[in-house]
């Protein structure tokens, strides 16, 4: 993420592709790609995210999996984090003659990048605890970071993001998993 910080504040090479990325994506919206990333972008919203954290957190306890379900206060907290990154950086969102969002927090780094890493992360963290068989290990990680992707792909589709600011946002999110993992082990 620091060399993505690097280039956002500096205008360097990377984000110099930022803006050709996010004009090229609008000029090639198709209406039912629109409805499909603007549902994925609302589902995983702040609310949306809390309220499923929430509710996996509720079905670990009925398990007893407390200390799985003490995992998943990673989430909000990365998210908390996020808010300060973004007042740190002060990146303006990308501004399109035709909006699909209208947003007026800061871009860097994509709030909803790093709470799709750490949130799919986690569940498949908790997954990968308790499956045995490589396929289906493989099927868990496998959907977690197509989640990701598509959360991802989403806010840049949508203009809400530049591509700098949702892979400095996963690559926030799995820092900060790695470093939750090594404090909770």
């Amino acid at each position: 993420m620091a060399v993505l910080a690097w280039q956002v504040t500096t205008g360097g090479v990377l984000a110099g592709h930022d803006l050709r990325i996010t004009l090229w994506l609008a000029s090639h919206r198709q209406g039912w790609l629109t409805r499909a990333m603007l549902a994925v972008s609302e589902v995983h919203r702040t609310v949306g995210i809390l309220g499923a954290t929430a509710a996996v957190a509720a079905w670990l306890l009925w398990l007893r999996r407390r200390r799985e379900a003490l995992a998943l206060l990673v989430i909000p907290a990365a998210m908390l984090l996020n808010v300060g990154m973004k007042n740190v950086f002060q990146r303006i969102r990308p501004a399109l003659d035709e909006p699909l969002v209208h947003l007026t927090t800061f871009s860097f780094p994509s709030g909803h990048a790093v709470a799709s890493t750490v949130f799919y992360g986690t569940l498949c963290g908790i997954a990968l605890a308790h499956l045995r068989t490589r396929s289906r290990r493989i099927a868990a990680i496998a959907a977690a970071l197509s989640m990701v992707v598509l959360v991802c792909f989403s806010r840049v589709y949508l203009g809400a993001h530049f591509l700098t600011d949702v892979v400095a946002g996963v690559a926030m999110g799995a820092a900060w998993l790695l470093l939750a993992r090594r404090a909770l082990s």
